[in-house]
């Protein structure tokens, strides 16, 4: 009974709101009615015939002004009564986004004296972001502490596997010890970017800044990817605007170097990459352009999920951390990061990153 009751409650209000209102109007404009005009039955009659039309049309007139006067009031009213019932709901929806966005440090203000269904939905959506909040605290703490786990043994299963293609092996035995060497590079670097993406998520400001070029970074890149370049004969289309920027640069160097290696890694033999450095309105645009497979609108819509890789074709290559590794540095350095892309026509990432004044 006492849960039927609660279901009802909202509706229950709404419904006594309206009634009071029309009651409210109705008297009001009763009291203007009977002020402005005092009315008798025998009013009329003692009005001289002559003005007596004209008396019937001057009532008739305040009457109908008294009345629209009391409808608009009554609009107002009920609007704003309206407005104050839809405002959780916003507030819900808003929230709702948050979440959905991965943001679950969201809390509603909510009265719990009430017990609409309002107030209880809202104090459940609360509960449920303060659980979200938790359990991706947990997650990311045990991915730290496994991470910090594995690190230490994974390199030393890489230094001895290293040692080992030093000493007289077989030819099998040699194959087998650069498998160990390449697979222990890979969990290595899986688990520093891991911990490098955590601690970046849990990081609200950019620190250690000082002034650094862009474009020396972008050219730094392109130099440390030449190995790659020339295996897959790939061609670089250079045309790098000096630009002076202020920020980490340990930071903004990962950005470069995970956009340049994807667009090494989807391109094709031969391929073309173009990539541009300029500033506007006050930004640092870069874009970095392949030839390469591209991407079609659900995995583009991905790409920045943790450990999401769209090609399996390249899983072997990476750990799908990169580019959310690059988003959340660009979210950090306020600004922005775009990708333009199709089937075949390759990709093409554009990062704009605000300039100090």
């Amino acid at each position: 009974m006492k849960k039927k009751h609660a279901k009802n409650s909202l509706k229950r209000k709404l419904l006594l709101s309206i009634v009071f209102i029309l009651a409210a109007s109705s008297f009001f404009a009763t009291f203007i009615v009977f002020n402005v005009l005092p009315v008798s039955s025998d009013m009329f009659n003692s009005i001289d015939p002559k003005i007596r039309v004209e008396a019937v049309r001057v009532f008739r007139i305040y009457t109908q002004l008294s009345m629209a006067f009391a409808f608009i009031l009554s609009a107002v009213i009920i609007s704003i009564n309206i407005s104050r019932t839809l405002n959780p709901i916003r507030a819900l929806t808003e929230g709702a986004n948050k979440v959905a966005g991965g943001d679950f440090e969201v809390s509603i203000p909510v009265d719990l004296s009430k017990q609409d269904e309002l107030t209880k939905l809202t104090d459940s959506f609360n509960k449920m972001a303060r659980e979200l909040s938790l359990i991706n605290m947990l997650n990311n703490d045990f991915i730290n502490n496994v991470s910090h786990e594995f690190k230490t043994p994974i390199s030393s299963i890489q230094g001895f596997a290293t040692v080992m293609l030093g000493t007289s092996l077989t030819a099998e035995q040699r194959e087998y010890a650069e498998i160990i060497v390449h697979e222990s590079e890979r969990l290595t670097k899986l688990i520093t970017n891991i911990l490098r993406l955590s601690k970046l998520e849990n990081q609200e400001i950019i620190t250690e800044k000082e002034g650094f070029y862009i474009d020396e970074q972008i050219r730094r890149s392109y130099l440390l990817f030449q190995n790659e370049l020339a295996r897959k004969n790939i061609d670089i289309d250079l045309e790098l605007s000096q630009i002076a920027y202020t920020g980490n640069p340990d930071l903004i160097q990962q950005i470069w170097h995970n956009l340049l290696g994807n667009a090494i890694k989807f391109s094709y033999r031969g391929g073309l990459i173009t990539i541009r450095c300029y500033a506007v309105d006050k930004k640092a645009v870069v874009s970095v352009k392949d030839g390469g497979i591209g991407m079609d609108k659900t995995t583009a819509s991905h790409i920045y999920d943790k450990f999401f890789q769209g090609d399996r074709s390249h899983v072997g290559d990476g750990n799908g951390l990169g580019l959310s590794l690059v988003k959340r540095i660009v979210e950090l350095c306020g600004g922005t990061i775009d990708v333009e892309s199709g089937p075949g026509k390759g990709s093409k990432f554009t990062v704009a990153l605000p300039l100090m004044d």
